[in-house]
């Protein structure tokens, strides 16, 4: 015991050294991800200066304005994607008309007003700025890939053929794509961390056999609740959120329970008391049944609820995978729709066939043990 707390102690003075060290020497900076450039829009772009709100004026106005589209195989989803880039531009600049030539770049404030927010800020700051760096590095890749489409043709044609063949409709086009992408950040790193225990998971449980398989399960499961409440955790930290704070205890609680089953057991001498105790194969079952049933709703209400002028996470992560961040993934949506549907199917036939088992074996020991009786008086005889 006594070990053990020299071991806490250290790693508590080496923290705080690390994070002071870093307070003093290093001050990290955020990536600008900006990850389309106008250039890529229009080969013959010119910087405009700061001020300029010609095309403001233009796009305010431009309800006056009629589409005249060439039919495509893309052309209702180049009507849509048109009028959600039209909506989101008016919005932002009757907001603020020069926000396409800003005469000083704005920088998201990190929250570090807490003596334990300073701490997580000199220490996790510069990996976290590394990551969104490697991602943005990721998704510039991918829309890169996208511009040499004929998709992103037959919507470039539109495109400036409605706001104008000049740079400020090439920025507006890079800023659009640049804004949702950004989005998409936080989606890619959180989705790649899930991949990867998911991935783990998968094997573990592969790996196993019998009775070992069930109880495999149990801690999978268990560990994929501390990861929500971690995750839950982190958001709660960036974007002070009580409801992500709330949801970070509730899930670290299940999964602590479900990696250390208890009850509460009382006692009129010792008084009550928490007694370990092994989940049977069916509750396992039931438990992970309930926590696919959760993810599942969860994807599914993501997919239904999603807005142009907010995206779901999940569109998000299509548009990441695809690198098209204009169109809207109406297929990709479809296609996972469904698969959440199938595999909800058959992880609740997997339960059924895992609550019938256990029953038949609850019973077959019942029989057993009322056999006994009768063949111990059978052998007094």
């Amino acid at each position: 015991m006594a070990a053990r707390k020299q071991k806490i102690i250290s790693a508590a003075v080496l923290i705080i050294s690390l994070s002071a060290l870093l307070s003093y020497f290093v001050k990290p900076k955020p990536p600008l991800l900006e990850l389309v450039l106008p250039e890529q829009e229009l080969s013959s772009y010119e910087a405009h200066y700061p001020g300029d709100t010609t095309l403001a004026d233009r796009v305010v106005k431009s309800y006056r304005l009629a589409m005249v589209l060439v039919q495509s195989p893309y052309t209702q989803r180049n009507v849509i994607s048109l009028e959600n880039i039209r909506s989101w531009a008016r919005e932002r600049f009757q907001s603020q008309p020069d926000f396409l030539h800003p005469a000083i770049l704005s920088v998201p404030r990190e929250s570090h007003d807490t003596v334990f927010g300073a701490i997580g800020y000199n220490l996790f700051t510069g990996l976290k700025y590394w990551l969104e760096d490697s991602a943005g590095e990721l998704l510039r890749f991918q829309i890169a890939r996208f511009h040499n489409t004929g998709a992103y043709e037959s919507f470039a044609s539109a495109y400036f053929d409605f706001f104008g063949e000049d740079s400020d409709a090439a920025s507006l086009l890079a800023r659009y794509q640049s804004d949702r992408a950004r989005l998409a950040v936080d989606v890619v790193l959180f989705a790649f961390s899930w991949l990867c225990a998911s991935v783990l998971a998968l094997c573990a449980v592969v790996v196993s056999r019998g009775k070992k398989r069930v109880e495999r399960v149990r801690r999978v499961v268990g560990a994929g609740w501390l990861l929500l409440g971690l995750s839950y955790f982190s958001a709660a930290w960036t974007n002070n959120e009580v409801a992500s704070l709330v949801s970070a205890l509730v899930s670290g609680g299940i999964g602590a329970y479900l990696l250390y089953p208890f009850v509460i057991a009382s006692h009129e001498e010792a008084g009550p008391r928490l007694l370990r105790i092994c989940l049977s194969s069916q509750w396992i079952a039931l438990a992970t049944w309930f926590s696919f049933s959760l993810i599942s709703i969860q994807i599914l209400t993501w997919i239904r609820s999603g807005l142009p002028s907010a995206p779901d996470p999940i569109t998000l992560l299509l548009s990441s995978l695809s690198g098209n961040f204009i169109h809207d993934p109406i297929s990709g949506k479809r296609a996972l729709t469904i698969g959440v549907a199938v595999s909800w199917i058959a992880v609740s036939l997997w339960t059924v066939r895992q609550q019938k088992r256990d029953i038949m074996a609850q019973e077959e020991a019942a029989e057993e043990l009322a056999a006994l009786p009768s063949a111990y008086a059978l052998e007094q005889r």
